[in-house]
Formats: structure tokens, sequence, C-alpha cells
């Protein structure tokens, strides 16, 4: 007896919550076309300016790894290169090149996006070598904090967030050659960035 006033309880609450919501449109798929639409409503109200949502995709790790224009495409993760600048490191006299990107997690599960530093590196020629970058977790008087912490929080499944990457330079004259690669970390793309007229 008591099981039967729950469900009846629970349909109840169920319709008045559709009720409150407005009109719907009435499809061939039903009821539930009806709550993924009333969820869909909801998750719009919740995006804020600094992060949005995309549909997580069971199969995104099946996607094929680009780089083009700026954006690259690793499969479950999504980084939009925004803007860059150069600013002082967490070393004394270094200088940093700052990355901004929006991070989009197209997959299920939680991920991690400071796994880019697996297949995305830095380079940076000077008088003898070619220098493979170090990166930072941030930079003095935290500075960008908000953005360099997102990078290391883990991702919820179909959250977009801003976060930034960060390379310690070997020196101000030479440009930075930035590379990305695929699962195989065979090299898909590059971006060169002119550190010199940056700072001009």
């Amino acid at each position: 007896m008591s099981k039967k006033i729950g469900i009846l309880v629970l349909t109840t609450v169920l319709c008045l919550g559709l009720a409150a919501c407005g009109s719907t449109k009435s499809t061939d798929s039903g009821k539930k076309e009806t709550k993924t639409e009333h969820k869909a409503t909801k998750t719009k109200k919740k995006v804020s300016s600094s992060s949005s949502s995309v549909k997580p995709d069971p199969n995104a790790s099946e996607r094929p790894w680009t780089y083009k224009d700026g954006v690259y495409d690793a499969g479950i993760e999504t980084y939009r290169f925004t803007k860059w600048e150069v600013r002082d490191a967490l070393e004394d006299g270094k200088k940093a090149l700052v990355l901004y990107c929006d991070i989009t997690n197209n997959s299920t599960k939680e991920q991690d996006p400071s796994n880019i530093y697996l297949v995305v590196q830095a380079y940076q020629k000077n008088d003898t070598s070619d220098v493979d970058l170090n990166t930072s977790t941030g930079l003095p008087n935290d500075e960008l904090q908000q953005y360099s912490k997102a990078l290391y929080n883990k991702l919820l499944p179909g959250k977009t967030v801003k976060a930034v990457m960060i390379f310690t330079l070997d020196n101000t004259k030479n440009p930075v050659k930035v590379t990305f690669e695929d699962p195989e970390f065979n090299v898909i793309g590059s971006k060169n960035y002119n550190i010199a007229d940056k700072l001009k």
C-alpha cells in the first residue's frame, strides 16, 4: 500500500514540475522527449559567461584528432585557443608564454584537462639548442589563478571552462614553436609565437 502511495506522490510531483515549465512540444517519442527538453531548458538557465555546455558523446574517444585555426580537437576534449601573451614567470628574471584557451569535455566522463601537456610541446631555440620548454602551474602574485587552476581541476562531462597553459621561456629573442600531436605522438599541427614582437 505504501509503495502505491509513494508512486502516486512521485507522479504528481513530476506532473506539477512539467506543468510549471509551460507548454512543451508534443512528439512521437512522448514523455521521454518532454523530460529531455525540460532538462535542456534548465541547463541553459545555469550557463554563465565563464562556462558553457555541449551534449556529452559516449563515442568521443573515437573522434579524429585535428589541429586547425587555433582549435585542437583531441577526441574527448577540445581546446580552443583564444589569445596569448608574455608575462613574468615564477622563476626570477624569466618570462612565460601564456596561452588562453576554452576547454570542452566532449565525453560522458570527468576528464583532466592538464593531460594536454602529454601531447602539446613548446620549443624555443637559443644559441646552441632547440629547448623543450618547461611548463608552469602559475604566475607570480597568483595572477590568472582561476584560469591556471581550471587546467588542473576535473572537468565535468559536456562542460567548457576557460584556462591557461603556461610555458617558461628560455629567452625573449627567439620565437616559440608549439606542436600538437595525435594519440601516437605524431605532430598534426603547430603554431609559432613571436616573443620579441610581443614585448616591443
